[in-house]
């Protein structure tokens, strides 16, 4: 996978495109007044099941082939951090850079917090854009990559609810 994928949200739509250069490569997508998330980033195809009210829980599943798997958990933080939590025991950090979300990271959360990938939004007029930089390999780097741009744009929607109530 390359080190460097541009995403893309166009103003008042519901999904994110991810590109290799001109090349579509993945995809998030939310159905009107749903809180589910589809997405997909090469062959991996994820779903962010949001479950609860007012503290909520994502459980990542993938799909296989026709089944699909729980692979994790994201949890949310009072701080406006998450984690994401692998079946397999790894656990990683989201971490946005400043107030407004134009820069986030996905640190791992051994001891170290090494930053491996990075996101910042370049573009913000009628619509979003930005860059995604995989910064150290992960045999996890589909997912984390899906989940550090899902976890941004559930927090923006969780915004953008709070202040039109």
């Amino acid at each position: 996978m390359e080190t460097t994928l541009h995403w893309a949200k166009e103003a008042f739509n519901r999904e994110v495109v991810i590109t290799d250069g001109q090349r579509p490569v993945g995809r998030l997508y939310r159905e009107v007044l749903a809180r589910d998330v589809s997405a997909y980033l090469n062959d991996v195809r994820l779903w962010f099941d949001v479950e609860g009210f007012l503290i909520q829980e994502v459980t990542v599943h993938q799909y296989i082939g026709d089944t699909d798997q729980v692979i994790g958990h994201i949890r949310f933080d009072w701080d406006r951090s998450a984690e994401l939590e692998l079946t397999n025991g790894r656990k990683y950090r989201w971490k946005r850079q400043n107030f407004l979300m134009h820069e986030w990271s996905i640190l791992s959360e051994d001891p170290a917090q090494q930053e491996i990938i990075h996101y910042d939004q370049t573009k913000m007029f009628f619509g979003d854009e930005g860059r995604i930089e995989l910064l150290r390999h992960s045999p996890n780097a589909e997912v984390l990559i899906l989940a550090g741009l899902f976890v941004r744009n559930y927090f923006l929607r969780k915004r953008r609810i709070a202040t039109a109530g």
